[in-house]
């Protein structure tokens, strides 16, 4: 929001929260019925509230009832963990045919993140392979590894990655951005004319800017992942306000580096945040593929778009900071580990469709891929809006309030950086001596 109340007062609205969704349906339950992320609850009308602790107790409970034992080889650790396409294709068709997807199909036999991607045209077959473990339910409801923490790879976020993966490229990729209304904007300024500001006007101004407006593209809005990138954004404004402490030091909000330096802004900055990976790394003939980096990172507003604007300089170290710090953040807060796990799977279903690594294998994943009709997903509250919040620091003359921004998956943009190295072939031997079972692999 551009400066239109003189030198000493310039503000921009915040809105505020955290997100989680519940099932709108309980008729996919192949899927399960109980998922959340992050302690707030989408109401019919698509509005965002936080939860309680209560709710989020009895939450936890529900999923912790909702899951089976875990098999004891399932339980350890591995180093990488590798699943088979053509075994999640045929537990689905199963599905369709009235069987309950056990937990390791629905989580993915508990991996982490995606570091491996191979082909297997001698059993027409493709494997997924990182981290894993036996998996728990944490404090917010989370399905999340028992000793890391971090959450596993749901399988309905993969089938919407790879049914996506084409339309995402043709619409530049997938995205979500929360701002306020033009009619918002507009009451906003109107009541500065008339009344000026004062930090007491905190509810007034809050009402003036009404709700925000959550921007969904590229993906179904009605999706698990749509619910995570809707999350991860919404956290990430909250750290940038300081709303919330970051589960890591060092990461402070821009208000309180604006107030260190005793430096406002003369602008709005808004923060986005978008794949980064390192080079990605494949066999000579591209039947292995190795991913690696730390799957997200923080721009500003200039930087996502490639504008000719200055960004202020505090706002510029705030998103290096957040990219400095996003690793380790993302081991801590399990909101950007969704994040890291969506980014992955996009960027691996974008691999699939634009190598087609399905005909290398010989392969069809017809259910997966959602060309026919066997299997119904689960359909989430669509987020739609969020109530402004406002938080006001002093800076010499001036008050300050600010942050805004988006999430941008350009997962075909991170294909263009691929380097062969036939070292990472040797993996396929590991994983050919790796144990016996039916649809996952395991290597310590």
């Amino acid at each position: 929001m551009s400066n239109q109340f003189g030198k000493s007062t310039w503000l921009t609205a915040l809105l505020a929260g955290f997100f989680c969704a519940a099932l709108a349906s309980s008729a996919n339950a192949q899927f399960g019925n109980f998922n959340q992320i992050g302690g707030i609850q989408i109401d019919p009308s698509g509005e965002l509230s936080q939860t309680t602790e209560l709710m989020q107790r009895e939450y936890r409970q529900q999923v912790l009832d909702s899951l089976a034992n875990i098999d004891a080889r399932a339980r350890q650790s591995a180093d990488l963990r590798f699943v088979s396409l053509s075994a999640l294709e045929a537990a689905l068709n199963d599905a369709a045919n009235g069987v309950e997807l056990p937990d390791e199909i629905k989580f993915m036999a508990g991996i982490q993140r995606i570091q491996y991607v191979i082909v297997q045209p001698e059993n027409g077959d493709i494997l997924l392979g990182g981290p894993g473990e036996g998996w728990t339910v944490d404090a917010q409801g989370n399905v999340v590894g028992e000793t890391t923490g971090r959450p596993v790879i749901h399988l309905e976020d993969f089938i919407v990655a790879l049914r996506t993966a084409d339309a995402a490229n043709r619409e530049y990729g997938i995205s979500v951005s929360i701002d306020p209304t033009q009619e918002g904007q507009q009451r906003l300024r109107d009541l500065f004319r008339r009344e000026g500001f004062d930090p007491s006007m905190k509810q007034r101004i809050e009402d003036a800017m009404g709700p925000q407006t959550i921007s969904l593209t590229g993906l179904p809005t009605d999706s698990r992942m749509a619910q995570v990138l809707v999350a991860a954004d919404y956290h990430m404004k909250r750290l940038a306000m300081g709303f919330e402490q970051p589960a890591i030091d060092g990461l402070p909000s821009v208000l309180h580096m604006a107030e260190e330096r005793g430096k406002g802004f003369n602008q709005d900055p808004r923060f986005w945040m978008e794949p980064s990976y390192d080079a990605i790394q494949r066999s000579e003939d591209g039947n292995v593929w190795h991913i690696s980096g730390p799957g997200a990172k923080a721009l500003t507003e200039n930087e996502a778009t490639n504008g000719r604007g200055k960004d202020h300089p505090i706002a510029v170290r705030w998103a290096e900071n957040m990219t400095e710090n996003f690793a380790a953040l993302a081991d801590a807060d399990p909101v950007f580990a969704e994040l890291q796990n969506i980014m992955d799977l996009a960027v691996v279903a974008a691999m699939i469709r634009k190598h087609d690594l399905l005909g290398a294998a010989h392969l069809q994943v017809p259910t997966i891929a959602g060309d026919n009709d066997r299997i119904a997903m689960p359909k989430w509250s669509v987020p739609q809006t969020v109530s402004t919040q406002c938080s006001f620091i002093q800076i010499r003359n001036s008050w300050m309030v600010t942050a805004s921004g988006g999430v941008q998956v350009d997962s075909w943009a991170v294909l263009e950086n691929v380097e062969i190295n036939d070292a990472v072939a040797s993996v396929v031997t590991r994983v050919g001596e790796s144990g016996d079972q039916a649809w996952w692999n395991a290597i310590n």
